[in-house]
């Protein structure tokens, strides 16, 4: 997690964390469409141990792959660091074990496997999808 400070968290520091559900439809990418209630840390719970600043205007989101989404203070916060889908923790079925869900974003902008999440600031006029093609590993 990354905000006015940088926090690196655990396996075990994330199962102390208090866990939230939210039911929310994600419309992937292929087309598929599902709703599901989702399990996992609530990300204003997260970006609080980082020390979030009242200056952040937008979160970003990495995977593991490198994947970045940059999504809008507000709509980040209704988000959870997801671990399970309907009861069922998501490596159980799938490759990875995390996932980052809101009720608000776009199934195509989800991220799967997260590894990280930081609080920004931008500059008004800045689009915040431009900046996703420049922080993108190669």
């Amino acid at each position: 997690m990354r905000g006015d400070r940088q926090v690196s968290l655990s396996g075990a520091d994330l199962a102390t964390f208090p866990t939230d559900e939210c039911t929310v439809t994600v419309k992937c990418a292929s087309g598929t469409r599902h709703t599901a209630t989702w399990t996992g840390i609530p990300v204003l719970d997260l970006l609080s141990e980082a020390d979030l600043s009242d200056e952040t205007t937008h979160v970003l989101v990495e995977s593991d792959d490198g994947y970045r989404i940059c999504i809008d203070v507000y709509a980040a916060l209704d988000g959870l660091l997801a671990f399970a889908r309907d009861g069922t923790p998501i490596a159980d079925e799938k490759s990875y074990e995390t996932r980052f869900i809101a009720p608000s974003i776009d199934g195509s902008r989800t991220a799967k496997d997260v590894q990280s999440i930081e609080a920004r600031q931008l500059d008004p006029g800045t689009d915040p999808e431009t900046l996703e093609d420049i922080f993108k590993k190669p």
